[in-house]
């Protein structure tokens, strides 16, 4: 009697076939005459911010002007989106918290001592003494 296998669908994972970056938008704001923002208008101003654009093609940069304290707030794919104040920072390190959070995916942070996360079932599955019929448990 031949063996026929399980039907599976397979599941889709972010670097098997195609790569999608995490972050898919990033929303600048910044102040025009406060001096929070003078770190973010210069990276407007010498055409940094277009040039880490350029670099990053999957990523949509949002620019607004507004009063108050200048931020980036990056929008992830898991429909998280998180802020980063950039206030009295000056362009180089704004140039580092975008590529740093650009390449985060959006879920928390947490320590990897000693947990094990997988997506995939066990190869050997789950065993405890009930999962085996009557006639072949140890006896006593």
């Amino acid at each position: 009697m031949p063996v026929k296998a399980i039907a599976k669908s397979s599941i889709a994972r972010n670097g098997v076939g195609a790569y999608v970056v995490p972050c898919h938008k990033i929303s600048v704001q910044y102040c025009n005459w406060g001096g929070s923002s003078t770190g973010l208008r210069e990276l407007l101003k010498n055409g940094q911010l277009d040039n880490i654009a350029s670099k990053k093609k999957g990523i949509f940069f949002d620019i607004f002007k507004r009063t108050g304290h200048p931020k980036l707030t990056f929008h992830y794919n898991n429909d998280k989106a998180q802020e980063v104040e950039v206030a009295n920072l000056n362009a180089k390190e704004i140039e580092q918290k975008i590529q740093e959070y650009s390449q985060r995916s959006g879920a928390p942070l947490f320590k990897h001592n000693h947990k094990v996360l997988s997506i995939n079932d066990s190869i050997r599955g789950i065993w405890s003494p009930m999962h085996t019929p009557k006639s072949h448990r140890h006896q006593i």
